[in-house]
């Protein structure tokens, strides 16, 4: 996890110490390195700001903001298929100065431009300053595992990680919106674009937003669609081979999200999701994988216990760790500063909770997150499943329930 920022400010009131204020926000998500960039041009003040953890290279050769050619990078997350992209580009010429997945990011860009998304695997947030075309490209992954937020209003136009960063910036604008108020009233949390102020939103997944440095527009395009997936013809194959088909797929992705020059971990709550991942690490490594789990001593909640069952039956290096009303009421008033925003899912207690225990022995952890979400885990699905078939076949039935 690294932090990142940056804004263009049409009416010059920004400077270098606004940007290093902006990023020293941001140090929590980069304790590791810090880099800035920082220039006037004819037509406004451009920063660029980064926290860095070290995944990658850990060497000073990994640090950002990097430059190559006319094109500057920022960036968060990790691309799991860089090497790949990287054998690909030194077929093409080019060389390299480090191990780092920013620098094929880079280069990637200069041979295909903004289509080099479509070759990542992965996780990101990458913000790329292009001085020949004069825009600044903004783009999120897929499925939105990183964050990025945006504020746009008067002449500035500011993104970072967190919110937080926004709040160092005497510019920005913090007025409450009420749409925003009305989402996590409705749903316990704001969805995307939305946020809590005005002029403000988060990029979208699977988006990019580009910015022209002339004409001070910009322009939000959707480069990926999870429907176009869901849409694919389905495979006409068994229910054996679609078994083998999908444990190659999760040792793939599994195995791409270990790829680290730092010790990686598995949250492990007992549950499916969770087991499935670290069996499937522990049968394809030499060493024992190290798991880790928060437990309750309220017996009607706690699942700490399968966890261990599932630990000791996998033989994984294990740790637990059991949250009380102290942990509790310790973390409760951290959570404005942690979430920026009205959040009301009260598993973030636990979570950080687990977050901070886990990182004094690792510090990468999968999470085993969206389980049930793809493999319809929940009851809801289930009815869903239900009425469908009694739907099924009876056209007055359903256009009754249209109509309504």
């Amino acid at each position: 996890m690294c932090g990142l920022l940056g804004f263009i400010d049409t009416r010059r009131n920004c400077d270098i110490k606004i940007l290093k204020e902006m990023t020293n926000a941001l140090i929590h998500r980069g304790p590791d390195a810090e880099g800035f960039f920082f220039e006037e041009n004819k037509n406004s003040i451009i920063g660029l700001g980064h926290r860095r953890l070290s995944i990658l290279d850990l060497s000073k050769n990994g640090n950002q903001p990097l430059r190559f050619n006319n094109n500057i990078i920022i960036y968060n997350g990790e691309i799991y298929n860089f090497l790949e992209i990287k054998e690909e580009l030194k077929k093409l010429n080019y060389e390299f100065n480090s191990n780092s997945d920013t620098e094929v990011i880079l280069k990637a860009y200069d041979k295909w431009g903004i289509d080099c998304v479509n070759k990542f695997i992965g996780m990101f947030v990458i913000i790329i300053y292009d001085k020949k075309k004069e825009k600044v490209f903004l783009i999120r992954d897929r499925a939105g595992v990183k964050p990025l937020y945006y504020y746009f209003y008067d002449g500035l136009f500011m993104f970072a990680s967190e919110l937080k960063s926004f709040h160092k910036n005497p510019n920005f604008q913090k007025e409450i919106d009420p749409q925003g108020l009305n989402l996590f009233f409705k749903y316990g949390y704001i969805l995307e674009p939305f946020t809590i102020f005005k002029f403000t939103k988060k990029l979208r997944s699977g988006h990019y937003i580009e910015y022209n440095l002339i004409n001070n527009k910009i322009n939000e395009n959707k480069y990926w669609d999870v429907a176009n997936n869901y849409n694919k013809e389905r495979l006409n194959i068994s229910f054996e081979d679609a078994s083998l088909e999908m444990e190659r797929l999760l040792k793939s992705a599994f195995q791409y999200r270990t790829v680290s020059d730092v010790p990686v971990g598995v949250f492990l709550s007992g549950g499916y999701d969770s087991s499935i991942v670290a069996a499937i690490l522990q049968k394809n490594s030499a060493k024992k994988i190290k798991t880790f789990t928060i437990g309750f001593n309220e017996k009607n909640i706690n699942e700490a216990n399968y966890a261990k069952d599932i630990a000791n039956f996998l033989q994984t290096e294990h740790y637990e760790h059991y949250c009380t009303k102290k942990d509790a009421l310790e973390i409760f008033p951290q959570l404005a500063n942690i979430y920026d925003e009205p959040f009301g899912d009260p598993s973030s207690i636990p979570t950080v909770l687990l977050s901070n225990f886990v990182r004094k022995y690792v510090t990468v952890s999968l999470s085993a997150d969206g389980g049930d979400e793809v493999f319809a885990g929940y009851s809801k699905y289930l009815t869903v499943t239900k009425y469908r078939e009694v739907f099924k076949g009876n056209k007055n039935l359903k256009k009754i329930i249209s109509f309504f």
